[in-house]
Order: structure tokens, then sequence, then C-alpha cells
């Protein structure tokens, strides 16, 4: 009878043990943190699993004539408002700037809101032609701003400016 008793002691600490390994498995913990973490791709807020500058949709192209400021060119080539505001929300990336100037000169981007006006950018041309600057990591425009491009001294003709929208965060 003790033996009895004793065997079933040990098959009871056995199953105790088992279970109590089971629920600190590397599995169980596995299975709980894939349960916290959802993404949900909705609409609203999609869940981006591209590079954001490939998106034709945040996709922007800006037109800078004189000393005017930068209208935006849709991709039907018409331009909806004369000067173009960075979207609530969102913050522009300027990648590529294109200067066509008539001689030689100095031309400034600059940026725009209601707490001042900042050069973000300055060339200066030796000589007349059409000019193209590759900025990778991008020139971030705030929410609100607006771009113009304009000659310091003349004969600055147009700026073709690309870049991409962002979330501002």
């Amino acid at each position: 009878m003790k033996r009895m008793g004793k065997m079933l002691a040990m098959i009871v600490s056995a199953g105790l043990v088992a279970a109590v390994a089971t629920m600190f498995s590397p599995r169980t913990a596995h299975a709980l943190v894939a349960a916290l973490v959802q993404v949900s791709n909705a609409p609203a807020a999609p869940a981006i699993t591209l590079d954001v500058s490939r998106l034709v949709s945040q996709n922007v192209q800006l037109l800078c004539v004189g000393t005017q400021n930068c209208s935006q060119i849709l991709p039907d080539g018409s331009s909806p408002v004369q000067t173009y505001i960075v979207p609530a929300g969102s913050s522009l990336v300027i990648t590529t700037v294109q200067i066509n100037i008539a001689g030689s000169g100095s031309v400034q981007m600059n940026q725009a809101n209601s707490s001042a006006v900042i050069t973000r950018a300055f060339w200066t041309f030796a000589a007349g032609g059409s000019f193209e600057f590759q900025y990778p990591a991008g020139i971030v425009f705030s929410s609100g701003s607006d771009v113009s491009v304009n000659g310091v001294t003349p004969p600055f003709e147009e700026a073709m400016l690309t870049g991409y929208l962002v979330n501002s965060q």
C-alpha cells in the first residue's frame, strides 16, 4: 500500500512538472506575442510594405518659374493651385532638383511658413544650362510650408522639384 501511494505521488508530481513546463515553454511565449502583435491594413491607416517614395499617390512634382512660389504638376499635366502648400499631417521630401538657367548666376530654394522664410539650398552657376541635383536623403519641408525657387542674380528660368510625401510624426 505504501508502495502504491509513493507511485501515485510520483505520477502526480511528474504531471504537475509537465504542466508547469508547458506553461513556460517558448512555443507558448511565441504564440502569446503573435497574438498581441497584429497589423491591420485598413484604408484609413494602411500598413505600408513598400518604400513610400515608390507609391505613385505620394509622389509630388513642383514647377517653379521666376520669383513665384512653386506649383504642383499633376499626372494629367494640370496645375490646380498657384502655390503648393505641404498638406497638414505630411512632410514633403525633395529628392531631385533640376534647374534651367540662361547664364551665370545664383539660385536659392526657400521654405516659407507662418514663422519665417528659410533658405534651404543655394546654387551658383558659372554658365547657363540645365543642371540636376540628387538628394538621396532628401530635403524635408514641414507641413504647412510653401516652396519657392528664385534667382538671386539673373537669369533664372525655371526649376523642377521632384519628391514625395510622408506622414509627419
